[in-house]
């Protein structure tokens, strides 16, 4: 198969190219005086690189928290639909991680999963006008079960670094292959460099639920940014951190240490309204969440409550009102996290990596999706899911 595009953004510059593609792999790319023909022709459609999101609870009104099998396989389908190919499902539930692990060795008809992203448990703040419950202590023994049960798909772990026997399960964790990021933490800027000294070599979405950037001191957001050795994940939708705040994170931190993530739940997709949080949530802020017009998810105190836009969303923020190259901007999206992680062929395109790809047009609309050559969403023919049962069970008003 040959796919040509006026506009395909590689690792280095926009060409249009002609991408030859064998089993699910690219084989060759042409240029245009080349003589081929394409079996499919995307004209002045851009072909971007495709997005691997490595902070992603959900999609489309599932949560990889308490999705059975094809609850799952239903969210790798909504997540393709908004351009992800690979995915590190983001959730501290460990008895979920042998049947992600499953999926991670099938092909499926969405997105990829690359790894599991367990996002705590072992933290110490909560957001802004949030309500804290507490949070458990590290324990050495559920890290294990966590590795075990993740049967070598483990990726990344959050810990807050200042918690009592936090140093020694970043050291248990990245001793045994696993990366260890920094979560939900009141440190000072000394304390994370004591964590980040002891392994920690991610900021788990860098500014939200930190310490950050003060005149007298710069918090664990400094930290992180200072720190050449750690990648920062950043949600780019403009609501998170404000678009000020990520145009000056772009000209502190080199572009090949930040990756950007979406934060998404099940509210990806969702009507604006009330929704009930469910019984983890039964007695916190979080009992009632709010998405709002402009894409905000709240809890009763204002507390955002990840995100409902997805990194595609994102890199139309950076490339349209931030004025960035989209060359650099899909490196963020899809070539660091595709290092981090160690996903060899995945990444960008070029000769020798997976086709995973996404065509879009000039408002970021998703229009086809596809992973490992295959053909996931297709815009013509289909919409984005959604779990109807979801908004039966949660949906307020």
């Amino acid at each position: 198969m040959i796919i040509h595009s006026n506009r395909v953004v590689t690792y280095s510059d926009v060409r249009e190219a002609y991408i030859e593609v064998e089993n699910g792999k690219i084989v060759a790319m042409y240029g245009k005086d080349a003589g081929v023909k394409a079996d499919v022709d995307y004209g002045d459609l851009r072909i971007i690189p495709g997005i691997i999101d490595t902070h992603n609870h959900g999609a489309c009104g599932w949560r990889f928290d308490d999705a059975d099998y094809e609850g799952l396989l239903s969210c790798l389908k909504g997540e393709a639909a908004y351009g992800v190919t690979g995915v590190l499902p983001t959730t501290t539930i460990y008895s979920q991680y042998s049947t992600l692990a499953k999926i991670s060795r099938e092909d499926n008809e969405g997105a990829r999963v690359v790894g599991i992203h367990s996002e705590g448990p072992w933290g110490a703040r909560v957001g802004e006008k949030g309500v804290n419950l507490g949070y458990p202590k590290p324990d050495l023994e559920i890290a294990q079960k966590m590795i075990d049960e993740a049967d070598g798909t483990l990726k990344l772990v959050d810990i807050a670094p200042e918690v009592d026997g936090a140093l020694e399960a970043i050291e248990y964790f990245t001793k045994r292959g696993v990366a260890v990021a920094a979560y939900h933490t009141n440190a000072t800027y000394e304390e994370a460099n004591v964590g980040i000294d002891h392994g920690i070599s991610v900021a788990t979405h860098l500014m939200n639920v930190m310490t950050g950037l003060h005149h007298r001191g710069v918090g664990t957001a400094g930290a992180c940014i200072l720190r050449d050795e750690v990648d920062c994940e950043l949600i780019c939708d403009g609501l998170h951190v404000c678009l000020p705040m990520i145009e000056l994170i772009m000209k502190m931190k080199p572009h090949d240490r930040i990756m950007m993530v979406s934060d998404n739940g099940a509210f990806l997709g969702a009507p604006v309204g009330k929704y009930d949080g469910g019984s983890k949530n039964k007695g916190s802020d979080r009992e009632v969440l709010e998405v709002t017009p402009d894409g905000f998810v709240l809890s009763k105190t204002g507390r955002l409550s990840g995100s409902s836009k997805p990194v595609i969303y994102g890199i139309g923020n950076l490339v349209e009102k931030l004025h960035m190259d989209i060359v650099d901007v899909c490196r963020m999206a899809s070539t660091n996290p595709a290092r981090k992680y160690s996903l060899g062929t995945k990444g960008y395109l070029a000769v020798d990596k997976d086709f995973d790809a996404v065509v879009i047009d000039d408002n970021y609309n998703v229009l086809k999706t596809y992973v490992e050559g295959r053909l996931v969403f297709d815009g013509d023919k289909e919409k984005a899911p959604f779990n109807e049962e979801f908004l039966k069970e949660v949906k307020i008003d």
